[in-house]
């Protein structure tokens, strides 16, 4: 019952100015003891306070976080929860290393579970990703787009409301951020040229796109393989050419360019 005053508190202050403010109107000032009155008073300002205080800090009446709001012709940024493939910044261990294909689906499986994630929830995830599929297929460290579909979004978190779509073009991409879905991309992380990376920087590697500014042709994105890669954007074209599919194994040798996407919504 706590929490969900707490959760909600924004609501009951609303509420709790209203029927003040209908108390003051049927009760003018003189009715009131000055001190009784001062109280009120106090109590609407507070009130007051927290509704701006929620505003400046970009959540709605609810507590929750507003979607961040771009110019004109651009699209919504979802709200998906951002992690790093290594929350607590252990890149020596293989799990975390090779970890961003199980931190791009716990990101997009959170958010169309409407879950919330931090970094001790995400740790205890991608360890128990990385066991489940080494345990049934004997290997987790690079997956396929199929794979990562079917191993980790279907098999390991249980969620079907995703698909894995081939032979895209740029135009597919944004078409799915227009209908508010989360879309996963593998790609060669050396063609992205973010500075967050260690060079070369991860030659196979997932993220997640989750906006698109239209106005400055710019993917808004969550990229697991650096702690600043919240809304990290990418130049469109930068993006797409960088988009390949790699084969499930270890650093298996990659045959082609496959331009393909992991499409997840609620």
């Amino acid at each position: 019952m706590k929490d969900f005053f707490g959760k909600y508190k924004i609501v009951w202050v609303v509420v709790l100015i209203v029927v003040l403010a209908a108390f003051f109107f049927f009760f003018p000032k003189k009715s009131l003891d000055e001190e009784d009155y001062q109280g009120f008073s106090d109590l609407v300002d507070e009130g007051a306070r927290m509704i701006n205080e929620a505003v400046d800090e970009g959540k709605d009446l609810l507590g929750n976080e507003k979607e961040e709001a771009l110019p004109e012709n651009s699209h919504k940024i979802l709200d998906i929860p951002f992690i790093p493939q290594a929350p607590f910044a252990e890149w020596d261990n293989p799990i975390f290393q090779d970890g961003c294909e199980e931190a791009a689906a716990l990101m997009a499986v959170y958010w169309a579970r409407g879950k919330s994630l931090d970094k001790w929830k995400a740790k205890e995830e991608i360890i128990a990703m990385s066991a489940y599929q080494k345990e049934k297929f004997g290997e987790y460290r690079d997956t396929s787009s199929y794979d990562t579909m079917e191993r980790i979004i279907k098999g390991y978190f249980g969620y079907n409301d995703v698909e894995v779509k081939r032979e895209i073009v740029l135009k597919d991409i944004i078409d799915e951020i227009k209908k508010g879905r989360a879309v996963i991309v593998p790609t060669n992380g050396r063609l992205l040229g973010n500075p967050y990376f260690t060079l070369p920087g991860p030659e196979r590697h997932n993220l997640v796109i989750r906006g698109y500014d239209s106005e400055k042709q710019e993917f808004i994105v969550n990229d697991p393989g650096t702690r600043r890669g919240e809304k990290y954007r990418y130049q469109e074209e930068i993006l797409f050419n960088a988009i390949r599919d790699y084969p499930t194994g270890y650093h298996q040798p990659i045959g082609k360019i496959e331009k393909v996407m992991i499409v997840v919504w609620r």
